[in-house]
C-alpha cells in the first residue's frame, strides 16, 4: 500500500503523517493535491520513496516536532525540504553537507529600460566573473577580494559581523561560536581560499526584474568546500561512535552535551558563519559590477540560510532544504527593521522560470516557522541529461532573453529539472504559512561551468 494512502488531510495544503512504530512524532506535511497526486507528466505528485526519509526524520532520540515543505524531494537520511525540532541533541544529516548554504537578495535603484541592451547584460556577466571565481574548485580570479587568515579566522568565529554587516541586511549577525579552541579538520582549513566563490551544482548569481520593472539580483552558494569537510569529519566520526555499517553516515545523531556533539555544533557554527560572509562578500562584488556597467545603485536587501540547525526557543531546529519564516511580531525579529513585517525570505525557482519573495504569516508556526527553499526538483542530474535535449533548451532560453556565461544551457539546472514554482507557492499560500510579495523573472544567470 502507498504510504499516500494512511496520511490525514487537515486542510488545504496541510497534511499529517500518522506516527507508525518507530516514529517518535507525527509528521506535517504541507502539500496541495496537486504537489501530492500528481497531474500528468509534467506533475507527476511525490514519489514514495520520500515518505520512507520521513519516517527515519521523525524516529531519531530527541525528535519533538518535524514538518516537511512543498518542494519536498529524496534526500540523504532525510528528504530536502524537511524541518526537524529536536531536544538536546543535534541532527547533521538534517543540515547536510553545505552547512550555511543559503540566498542573498540585492536592490537596485534600476529598471528594466536600464539594462534591456544584452550587449551590456553580457559586459556586467564578464564583469562579474572576473571578480567572482565560479565551478568547483574555483581557482582565484583577477579581481577577487584577497582574505588574509586572520580575517578569515574571524570570519568563522563572526560571520557578518566580522565584515561590518548586522541585522539589518542578515538572518543573523553571526552564529556564536561557543568554544572557538575547537580544531578544524585540515581538509576543511585547507578550503579557506574558496572564500568568496560561488561553486558549481545549483549555486548561480541572478539578473531579475520584478513584477513592477524593478531590477533585483538573487544568489545561491553556501559554505563551499570548507562546510563540506566539516560537515563529512563528523558524519565518519559519527558512524563510528554509533557503530553503525558502512555508508551508513546519514543516519547519525549526536548527543548535544557529548564532546562529539559540542564539537560538531562549534564547527557547524563556524561553517554557517563562512557561509554567510561568503554571501556578503560576493554581494559586494555584484554590486560593485551593476554599478560599473549600469550605474545606478545596489545595495544588499537580505541574506538568509535553508542549510542550517539554528537555537529556537531552547530547542535545536534544522531545516535541509528549508527557509526560515519569522512573521511580524516574533520575539527574535525584536530590534530589527522586520520587528513588524517580518523578515524577507528568498525562493528561487529555477533559470527558466524566475524566483519569488515572500513573508511569513502567522500560521507559519504550524511548520516550525518554515516554508520551501526553491520549486524542489523533479529529475535527477542524471535523468535531465538522458532525458531533456540541449537544442530545444538553448532555444527557449534565447527566446526568453536570458544571457548566461556558459556556451550553452545546463542541462541539469534548466527548467524541467524542477517542480512548477507557482504550484509551490499557491500550497504556501493555500495552507497559510506566507505571501508571496514579488514574482522575479530572470534576465541574465552566472553558474558554475562544472
Amino acid at each position: 500500500m502507498s504510504w499516500k494512502q494512511i496520511l490525514e488531510k487537515v486542510s488545504e495544503g496541510h497534511y499529517v503523517l500518522p506516527r507508525t512504530k518507530t516514529m517518535r512524532v507525527h509528521a506535517d506535511l504541507f502539500l496541495s493535491d496537486k504537489l501530492l497526486w500528481g497531474e500528468g507528466p509534467e506533475s507527476p505528485g511525490l514519489e514514495d520513496t520520500v515518505f520512507a526519509q520521513v519516517v527515519n526524520a521523525a524516529s531519531f532520540p530527541g525528535v519533538t516536532r518535524v514538518a516537511v515543505t512543498p518542494d519536498c524531494h529524496v534526500g540523504y537520511g532525510v528528504p530536502i525540504g524537511t524541518v526537524v525540532e529536536t531536544d538536546g541533541v543535534l541532527l547533521p544529516t538534517a543540515a547536510g553537507y553545505d552547512i550555511g548554504c543559503g540566498m542573498v537578495q540585492l536592490r537596485t535603484s534600476l529598471t528594466l529600460e536600464d539594462v534591456a541592451d544584452p550587449s551590456k547584460r553580457r559586459q556586467w556577466i564578464n564583469d562579474v566573473t572576473s571578480r567572482i571565481a565560479v565551478g568547483v574548485g574555483s581557482s582565484r580570479v583577477q579581481k577577487q577580494r584577497r582574505v588574509s587568515d586572520g580575517t578569515f579566522a574571524d570570519v568563522v568565529r563572526h560571520g557578518a559581523k566580522a565584515l561590518g554587516r548586522g541585522s539589518s541586511v542578515t538572518e543573523r549577525d553571526f552564529v556564536p561560536v561557543e568554544d572557538d579552541r575547537v580544531d578544524i579538520p585540515d581538509r576543511a582549513r585547507d578550503k579557506r581560499g574558496q572564500l568568496g566563490s560561488l561553486g558549481g551544482g545549483n549555486h548561480f548569481m541572478e539578473m531579475q526584474v520584478d513584477e513592477t520593472g524593478h531590477v533585483w539580483v538573487m544568489l545561491h552558494t553556501g559554505s563551499r568546500g570548507f562546510g563540506w569537510n566539516i560537515a563529512k569529519h563528523f558524519f565518519v566520526a559519527g558512524a563510528q561512535h554509533l557503530g553503525l555499517k558502512q555508508r551508513s553516515e546519514d543516519f547519525i545523531w549526536l548527543d548535544a552535551d557529548s564532546p562529539l556533539g559540542r564539537d560538531y555544533w562549534n564547527l557547524h557554527n563556524m561553517a554557517a558563519n563562512f557561509a554567510v560572509a561568503n554571501r556578503l562578500i560576493i554581494g559586494e562584488a555584484v554590486c560593485d559590477a551593476l554599478e560599473d556597467v549600469f550605474g545606478g545603485t545596489a545595495s544588499i536587501y537580505y541574506e538568509i540560510s535553508h542549510n542550517l540547525i539554528q537555537r529556537e526557543a531552547g530547542k535545536f531546529v534544522a531545516r535541509k532544504g528549508a527557509t526560515r519564516a519569522f512573521p511580524g511580531g516574533h520575539p527574535a525579529l525584536k530590534g530589527t527593521p522586520w520587528a513588524a513585517t517580518g523578515h524577507p525570505i528568498l525562493i528561487p525557482g529555477s533559470m527558466e522560470t524566475g524566483s519569488a519573495i515572500l513573508f511569513a504569516e502567522p500560521g507559519a508556526q504550524k511548520s516550525i516557522y518554515s516554508v520551501n527553499h526553491g520549486a524542489g526538483r523533479r529529475l535527477s542530474r542524471a535523468a535531465a541529461r538522458r532525458e531533456l535535449q540541449q537544442a530545444e533548451t538553448d532555444r527557449r532560453m534565447a527566446e526568453a532573453g536570458i544571457l548566461l556565461n556558459t556556451r550553452t544551457t545546463p542541462l541539469d539546472e534548466s527548467g524541467p529539472c524542477y517542480k512548477n514554482l507557482d504550484d509551490v507557492l499557491e500550497t504556501v499560500e493555500q495552507a497559510g504559512l506566507a505571501r508571496v510579495a514579488h514574482r522575479l523573472k530572470p534576465l541574465a544567470c552566472i553558474k558554475g561551468t562544472d
